[in-house]
């Protein structure tokens, strides 16, 4: 190759770089401002984590000192500046058993439909409208706890179809009772530990096969 190719290379890599050094240098900004960025946010996402840890553990220290003005205000907070942490939809797990604990069933429902409604946990989303189904079944409002059990998931079959019995024979329907029942000892695990309890229940509906 002669020096005056030599020359003519280095010029047009001279004029290429004139032309296009501001996009190359935009770029490379743009991408260490996303690795930067990303690093920022992710710093972010695990200070709100810790934050939020740490409220719920101030709701669990509230609620066993049976302070549950205090605990409910947590829970609050929660819900409203750390609902997309898992924090949010256990406290108000929390609160809603408190409740239960205490009879108090009216005040465990808010809770739980939040959960049913808004948490990101799709196992937690139906065993929140189980729980609910529970309260209204233990306050007499069999309807509306019937409503809750159709949307209580495949994961727990057994436990609403079992919930679902219970109603049943408390309306004076023995034989859709023992349906249930039965659904709800197909669905449950061999080894579970309400099996018999199930049979028992099938059982004493003999009359009503």
């Amino acid at each position: 190759m002669s020096h005056y190719d030599d020359e003519a290379q280095a010029e047009q890599l001279k004029t290429w770089w004139r032309e296009n050094w501001m996009p190359l240098a935009a770029g490379l900004a743009l991408g260490l401002g996303g690795i930067f960025g990303w690093e920022q946010w992710k710093a972010h996402q695990q200070d709100r984590a810790v934050e939020a840890a740490r409220m719920y553990e101030d709701l669990k220290t509230a609620l066993v000192a049976d302070k549950a003005d205090e605990a409910r205000s947590i829970g609050d907070k929660l819900k409203s500046d750390y609902a997309k942490t898992p924090y949010a939809a256990q406290a108000m797990l929390r609160l809603a058993q408190h409740a239960v604990d205490k009879a108090r069933y009216d005040e465990a429902l808010p809770p739980l439909a939040w959960v049913a409604a808004n948490s990101a946990d799709e196992q937690l989303r139906p065993l929140a409208k189980l729980r609910e189904a529970r309260v209204l079944a233990q306050q007499g409002k069999f309807d509306e706890a019937l409503n809750r059990l159709d949307g209580a998931g495949e994961a727990y079959v057994a436990l609403a179809e079992d919930l679902r019995g219970d109603i049943k024979l408390a309306q004076g329907d023995r034989k859709a009772a023992r349906a249930a029942f039965e659904k709800a000892l197909a669905a449950s695990d061999a080894a579970a530990a309400n099996r018999e309890t199930l049979q028992r229940k099938i059982d004493d509906l003999a009359d009503a096969a």
